[in-house]
């Protein structure tokens, strides 16, 4: 009795710590509102400065971003001769799904990459509940709005955040594909009865390989998925002069040509991971095919060079500061500062080694 009594003491100890580092984290969670009135080009929106909150009239979205702010809601509205730009953003990444919850997926049975339209219940400002269980954590989608007239509408983007055996809880996030910054945003939420379609696109995707063999191999065994040629994102590297992708890249890439997932060849595994969680949903055995590992990956664009020229204007600043200081070190090393290092790995890189890091397995 004694015994029982102490793991059910346990166990509230261990509740009450987990309850208590949610409450500090919300608790000091930051949240900041940056606008831009009246702007008539919306294709250079996340480069330039926006005003108020911590972008200061200084920032731009994009740089925000790198300084560890996250999305949290979008709005566009028509103004004057322009729109109007309302970004909500904070501090604390909207997704967040555990390592652990990474690795039970892969443990799992395949995923189903079919579309799947369910009804969502039991909605809050952002969670709701679809009757769909055993999800991978992860796994993402849209909600659409249907009016009497029978027009839709995508009101939020969502991902399955818990699930059991019958039933699964979703989360809400911004609808960030193709972003269509011309475009007004509603102001219409989620509600009981809106429709969630899981999967959406999920057979749409981006395939990273190491040599051509492979790229064909996976093409051939995935015939359902359509998959957009990597010439193209090999080109889209050698426009923004980024010989290496990281995974914000390929995730902006991937949203902005509305593809669902990023198929990933990695020795003899390929995995099947989600565009807009950057979430591992699978992990399937592959036939492994030696010979040379092309880096970044299979394409037949050449030469894709990295270039300061597309750094932001404060990263210029830094580097004036450092000439006038009068510094010591050669030529390529204050212009490229701590890439200098990372221009003689890239040579370096081994493509294996490059991406088992990028998902962490």
């Amino acid at each position: 009795m004694r015994t029982t009594n102490i793991m059910i003491t346990k166990k509230i100890k261990l509740l009450l710590i987990c309850l208590s580092i949610f409450m500090t984290q919300s608790l000091f969670a930051q949240t900041t509102i940056c606008h831009k009135k009246e702007w008539t080009k919306p294709s250079t929106i996340e480069h330039i400065s926006l005003d108020g909150g911590k972008c200061e009239g200084q920032y731009s979205l994009n740089q925000m971003k790198k300084k560890g702010w996250f999305v949290k809601d979008i709005k566009i509205n028509t103004s004057g001769q322009g729109l109007d730009y309302i970004y909500y953003l904070t501090d604390i990444n909207p997704i967040d799904i555990k390592k652990d919850q990474v690795a039970n997926n892969m443990r799992l049975e395949k995923i189903d990459l079919h579309q799947t339209l369910l009804k969502v219940t039991q909605v809050t400002q952002d969670t709701a509940i679809i009757n769909m269980g055993n999800l991978k954590i992860g796994q993402s989608g849209i909600i659409e709005h249907t009016y009497k007239d029978g027009n839709q509408i995508i009101v939020s983007s969502a991902y399955v955040m818990e699930s059991n055996k019958s039933t699964s809880k979703i989360k809400f996030i911004p609808f960030l594909d193709l972003k269509q910054n011309a475009i007004p945003t509603s102001n219409r939420t989620v509600e009981n009865g809106d429709k969630f379609l899981l999967n959406y696109l999920y057979d749409f995707s981006l395939l990273i390989a190491p040599n051509n063999a492979s790229f064909k191999l996976v093409r051939k065994k995935f015939r359902d998925n359509a998959f957009l040629h990597s010439d193209v994102f090999g080109a889209y590297l050698k426009f923004i002069y980024r010989p290496l992708p990281t995974k914000e890249i390929i995730q902006d890439f991937a949203l902005s040509q509305n593809m669902g997932t990023v198929f990933i060849v990695l020795e003899s595994n390929l995995y099947v991971v989600d565009t807009r969680t950057f979430t591992i949903l699978d992990k399937r055995p592959l036939k492994y095919i030696s010979g040379e590992k092309q880096m970044p990956f299979y394409t037949r664009v050449e030469e894709i060079k990295y270039s300061l020229l597309t750094e932001d204007y404060t990263k210029w600043l830094d580097l004036a500061k450092k000439y006038l200081k009068g510094d010591t070190r050669t030529e390529d090393e204050i212009i490229y500062g701590d890439l200098a290092t990372d221009k003689s790995k890239e040579e370096k890189l081994d493509y294996t080694a490059y991406y088992k890091k990028l998902l962490g397995v």
